[in-house]
């Protein structure tokens, strides 16, 4: 069989009795986690931007625009809370390629909201999209300056809209092929709306390719031709795609988790120097300078003066001063004040980036490397292979409800982040997935 033709008959046969339950219990988990980001990064200039937009579209009433008070048609709903999901920079991804749960969350929830779909068939399309989606995803694009997330978003965004509408396997495969046709994204955008616009517009287009599949349209089954002209590569190992598939480990287990609302390429430097900060009483007043040594793909956030609000986000720079200075990275970090602050500016220019070229050209490639040196010339030095959240040091229950509370607390109030927290975390035991979709919606 062909990867299409196993995928299409994996998707359409499994079930949650078929998902291990550590599987669907991340998968829980990480729906809460994108539920975050759809609230606060409705919340941010460009959510707000998009909302704006979406306002002036007046589709369908049918799913809501998380975080905004309206509701509109379920293609525009999956737009606005796709780019709310990435705007808040606080997605989860895979890695080297960055295939990521806010290219499948932001689709299912309001299809389920129109659907009228139990949290049971909620949490089964994402399982089965999140695994389909890395394992399709698994090769990265990064040496050619494309961003995985989207190009290969789309199709977790197909997979899980295809498996909420029933579509049998002839279907799923058509739904593939067309999304296939909507790839793209782009390293270039990284620091601008743009960035976020790729991954809701790959929301959109996955649902779509799923509606016209469901109403007869065709796509490609050819995924074995489109990954090797992609790659330029006859030699790779696109067996493993469709390896073990559906038996543990899941692949949905590659996905490390956001803890800051800022670019995934700097979280282990961000990790290693609070540890060193509350270990070694480091601030900016005592630290002299501080080196850090990253790949070829990292050195994009090597950015010393960054311009506005989104470029902040992307720059190690700023990033690593909001450390020293606040002992934190949160959305205050990120505001014009900041950037503009001259303690920051200060401290910004103590951090200089050493861009290894020889590393693999790809997302937190190698061992990233933080070199601290003080004032009275003592070094303190640090490596890492993966941040806290990463596959070998996964999350616990309790540390993604604090991470839920922290980024929506000044939108939803504590008894309504109590109460959406338990549904969704208890989500396979719901019937009807419009009352969350209510109490997210209807904030403002």
């Amino acid at each position: 069989m062909s990867i299409a033709d196993t995928i299409s008959a994996f998707v359409q046969k499994t079930t949650l009795e078929d998902i291990p339950s550590n599987t669907i219990e991340f998968t829980k988990q990480l729906a809460l986690k994108t539920m975050a980001g759809m609230v606060a990064g409705s919340a941010t200039d460009s959510g707000r931007r998009m909302a704006a937009y979406t306002r002036e579209v007046q589709g369908a009433v049918e799913a809501g625009v998380i975080g905004c008070g309206f509701r509109t048609s379920v293609e525009y709903a999956v737009l606005a809370n796709g780019h709310f999901a990435h705007a808040a920079e606080l997605e989860d991804d895979q890695f080297p390629s960055a295939t990521s749960d806010i290219t499948v969350f932001p689709v299912i929830f309001p299809l389920a909201e129109k659907l009228n779909l139990s949290g049971r068939k909620v949490v089964e399309a994402s399982a089965i999209a999140l695994e389909v989606m890395n394992r399709v995803g698994m090769f990265t694009l990064t040496s050619k300056g494309i961003t995985d997330l989207p190009f290969y978003g789309v199709i977790g965004a197909a997979v899980v809209a295809a498996k909420a509408l029933d579509l049998d396997a002839k279907a799923i495969r058509s739904a593939i092929g067309i999304a296939i046709g909507r790839a793209s994204g782009f390293i270039a955008n990284f620091g601008t709306d743009a960035h976020y616009l790729e991954s809701a517009i790959a929301c959109r287009d996955g649902y779509l390719a799923a509606v016209l599949a469901q109403k007869g349209m065709t796509g490609t089954a050819n995924i074995e031709g489109w990954l090797t002209s992609l790659h330029g590569r006859i030699d790779l190992p696109m067996a493993d795609i469709v390896k073990d598939l559906g038996k543990p480990r899941w692949h949905v287990h590659n996905i490390w988790v956001k803890k800051y609302p800022c670019c995934f390429l700097t979280h282990r430097q961000i990790d290693m120097l609070m540890v060193m900060k509350k270990e070694h009483g480091l601030n900016h007043e005592n630290v002299e300078s501080i080196e850090l040594d990253v790949g070829p793909i990292d050195a994009t956030c090597d950015r010393p003066s960054p311009v506005d609000v989104e470029d902040s986000r992307f720059s190690f720079q700023h990033i690593l001063a909001g450390v020293l200075i606040d002992g934190d990275v949160n959305y205050g970090t990120f505001t014009e004040q900041k950037i503009n602050d001259p303690l920051y500016k200060k401290v910004r220019e103590k951090i200089k980036v050493n861009v290894h070229r020889n590393w693999p050209a790809e997302f937190n490639s190698g061992t990233a490397r933080v070199v601290v040196t003080l004032k009275g010339g003592q070094q303190v030095v640090d490596s890492a292979e993966q941040p806290l959240g990463g596959p070998d040091c996964p999350l616990s229950r309790e540390k993604f409800i604090e991470l839920y509370e922290k980024y929506t607390h000044n939108y939803l109030g504590g008894q309504r982040i109590k109460e959406t927290a338990e549904f969704i975390l208890n989500l396979e035991k719901e019937t009807d997935v419009r009352k969350l979709m209510s109490m997210v919606t209807n904030i403002r």
